[in-house]
């Protein structure tokens, strides 16, 4: 029990504070105190501003100079982690898709003729086979983020952070982004998934919210959509999503307000499963 505490990753206390030169007195982050096991999948939440990619990025091990109080990467380890952004021109290096995944599996130390396979392999999985050898200013911002995961998934960490990834994608390289994140947690990589698409939050996913650089929620999406005593029950208090200054997806926002009003009863649907919102919706007409 003691060898799975110590190889968490924990942050206590720790505050970073704004450069003098900003102008700003309020710091980046504030009092942070949180853990990250192991294979963990922690979504990352806030309004812009609040923090969170100051959080993410130093979960990642990016962020090291002006850092108060006390941290330990554990599982992690001391390298940093694969950091993906949403703009991913910012990140690649190479100048094709081929030549990322590559500069990626020999920064990882493979062997050269595994290299060859491997980087195939990614290539099909991600959908870029066609597209491999074509240079960045002939790809679409899809694509181009689809390399950056590409190559950040082959490295293979025990950490790897989204930071919106998928916000200025459509929904088809959206969902093959995040099909990516999935199979590398399946495999026992943990995910830091920065989102605003509040629709995304599972009812048991563990959800931690920033707000004017401190953690002001952290516990299960359900809890955070729907209030403190969910699944049990919805209360008539805001719940922390709303607090936090963010706005419920709307099939949350209907389910609250059916709960509140003894329509639909806790537990509620998946944000994203349209059929067991349709079973639900036709038992509500139904009464």
């Amino acid at each position: 029990m003691e060898d799975r505490e110590e190889s968490k990753l924990v942050l206590k206390h720790v505050t970073i504070p704004r450069a003098p030169e900003s102008g700003e007195t309020a710091p980046r982050l504030a009092d942070i105190h949180m853990e990250l096991g192991p294979g963990e999948w922690l979504n990352l939440v806030g309004l812009n501003g609040s923090g969170k990619s100051s959080l993410a990025r130093l979960l990642a091990g990016l962020v090291i100079d002006g850092v108060q109080g006390t941290w330990n990467r554990g599982f992690a380890g001391g390298l940093p982690s694969p950091y993906v952004m949403q703009q991913p021109d910012a990140q690649l290096f190479a100048e094709t898709p081929r030549e990322e995944i590559r500069f990626a599996l020999e920064w990882r130390g493979l062997p050269p003729e595994r290299i060859l396979a491997e980087s195939e392999a990614i290539l099909l999985e991600t959908g870029l086979g066609a597209v491999a050898d074509l240079t960045w200013d002939k790809l679409s911002g899809g694509q181009r983020q689809l390399a950056a995961v590409a190559a950040a998934s082959a490295t293979r960490t025990p950490l790897i952070v989204f930071d919106e990834a998928t916000s200025m994608l459509d929904e088809q390289s959206r969902r093959g982004v995040r099909a990516i994140a999935a199979k590398l947690h399946r495999g026992g990589t943990a995910v830091v998934w920065v989102t605003q698409r509040l629709q995304e939050l599972g009812a048991g996913d563990r959800v931690v919210a920033m707000a004017e650089g401190r953690v002001a929620f952290d516990g299960s999406g359900g809890q955070f959509l729907y209030g403190a005593g969910y699944p049990r029950e919805v209360g008539a208090e805001e719940p922390p999503c709303a607090a936090c200054g963010l706005r419920l997806p709307y099939v949350a926002r209907l389910a609250l307000e059916l709960g509140r009003a003894g329509r639909l009863r806790p537990p509620f649907p998946e944000a994203g499963d349209a059929e067991a919102w349709d079973e639900a919706l036709r038992q509500v007409s139904a009464r």
